[in-house]
């Protein structure tokens, strides 16, 4: 066992007082973001609680969460909460561990060095034209459900060189449904095993059990073909282990499914909660049209612009830091460690959140003011690099973060040259913390044409 370093401090670190029974499991719900935020503020860059039995540490110093995602990763292993979403999720690159990970990220690596990731930045502009020629002024439309079907298209292209043959609908809605079971389920102190045939677990097989035929049929149709596509199935088919071997099909599956849940709901929402921040900042607007108009002059965005609009990227940036589609990460210790001074035994979990750190006023002064200025003169080289960490960091780094920064740079200038977006007045525009930041509700808004 990894011996410890020794602890400056005897006990748990400072935190907030919870329930006998479920500690702070009952904060755990719609009011997660503000806990995180008042937990850290309150007590500082380390924090205890619990949730039910399970111990967990808040990290919000930029430091310790170097330590804990890079110096230390090793030690550590992916925390309760993301294991609840396993059922469907699978044991691809989010979620498996050990040497099966490095074996697994060592294969797919390679489809999305830089030159594959800008080779689909046609696809990309391909698919968002398409959809705009069905958009017109006056039209109202949900920007939530509009952008995931966007995402959804062009994750479906460049993942399985597949169009939308109208069941991509039928599938979201199943892998929400699995998603807000397993949500529910990991707020509950007590739970029936998933073994147990209640309605709920009824619900949750059948959901899962849909996803995997559909997942494997993509699967199938790309081992039926005679010659090999340009989309990631075609290159993880062809991907060849040290001793000559390929992925299985439920291997496949797993990565796949992650895949496309990390290709296009991350995306989606980065877009959906830009347009809501640019409707409340019309003079952030403004000086995007004006990038647009000098830059593009009305065209859809190809490869070749992306360096010519710096505006653009730090709109997506400050968008991020407020509203970052991936609000928490969390580790579970696999040895006993040490952690700012502090004992981290061996099954106790630590949580970092990015909504927490994005909005630390020592880094990113009037923390909730959207003010994409602020990334002007590299301020992304000049502070701590876990000050600012939307795809996670250290071994683990979301494999795709060049994918979805370009896919959402080219959405966000071909469809904001064309319109914008006026909310409607009784739109609800909370968060619903999953897996990752979504809207409450569906957000309604007025296209108004440029």
């Amino acid at each position: 066992m990894l011996q410890p370093r020794k602890p400056l401090h005897s006990g748990l670190p400072p935190g907030p007082k919870g329930t006998l029974i479920g500690g702070a499991a009952h904060k755990f719900g719609d009011g997660l973001l503000d806990f995180f935020l008042e937990t850290a503020r309150t007590f500082g860059p380390l924090a205890s609680a619990r949730i039910g039995p399970k111990r967990f540490f808040l990290a919000s110093d930029p430091a310790l969460i170097e330590q804990v995602l890079v110096r230390d990763a090793k030690h550590y292993k992916k925390h309760f909460g993301l294991r609840a979403f396993i059922p469907a999720l699978g044991n691809g690159l989010v979620s498996s561990e050990g040497a099966y990970w490095r074996s697994q990220r060592k294969l797919i690596q390679p489809t999305f060095i830089p030159a594959r990731v800008r080779s689909y930045a046609p696809v990309m502009t391909a698919i968002t034209e398409d959809a705009l020629k069905k958009w017109s002024d006056g039209d109202g439309l949900n920007i939530n459900n509009e952008f995931s079907r966007l995402t959804s298209q062009i994750a479906l292209k460049t993942l399985f060189d597949l169009v939308d043959d109208g069941d991509r609908q039928h599938f979201t809605d199943t892998l929400k449904l699995a998603f807000d079971i397993m949500t529910e389920r990991l707020r509950r102190v007590l739970k029936a095993p998933l073994w147990l045939p209640t309605p709920e677990n009824i619900r949750l097989k059948r959901a899962i059990a849909d996803l995997d035929r559909t997942m494997l049929g993509f699967i199938a149709a790309g081992r039926a073909r005679k010659e090999p596509g340009d989309d990631l199935l075609s290159r993880l088919l062809a991907a060849k282990r040290e001793d000559g071997s390929h992925m299985s099909d439920r291997e496949l599956r797993d990565e796949t499914m992650t895949l496309y849940l990390a290709g296009h709901e991350t995306t989606a929402l980065a877009l959906t909660w830009t347009w809501v921040l640019l409707s409340r900042h019309p003079e952030v607007e403004d000086k995007l049209v004006a990038e647009w108009a000098r830059v593009l002059r009305g065209r859809t965005p190809e490869l070749e612009d992306m360096p010519n609009l710096p505006y653009t990227h730090a709109v997506l940036s400050e968008s991020m830091r407020l509203y970052p589609p991936v609000y928490v990460i969390g580790r579970e210790a696999t040895a006993d460690l040490e952690l700012g001074g502090y004992r981290v035994k061996r099954g106790y979990t630590i949580l970092m959140s990015q909504w927490v750190n994005h909005r630390d006023p020592t880094y990113f002064p009037d923390p909730e003011r959207f003010h994409p200025e602020r990334w002007e003169d590299n301020l992304a080289k000049r502070i701590p690099k876990f000050a600012y960490y939307p795809f996670g960091g250290g071994p683990r780094i979301c494999v795709g973060n060049a994918f979805a920064l370009m896919e959402a740079a080219i959405i966000l200038a071909a469809v904001g040259q064309r319109f914008r977006f006026r909310i409607d007045d009784n739109a609800e525009l909370g968060f619903k913390p999953q897996i990752t930041l979504m809207p409450v509700a569906p957000i309604p808004v007025t296209l108004k044409a440029r």
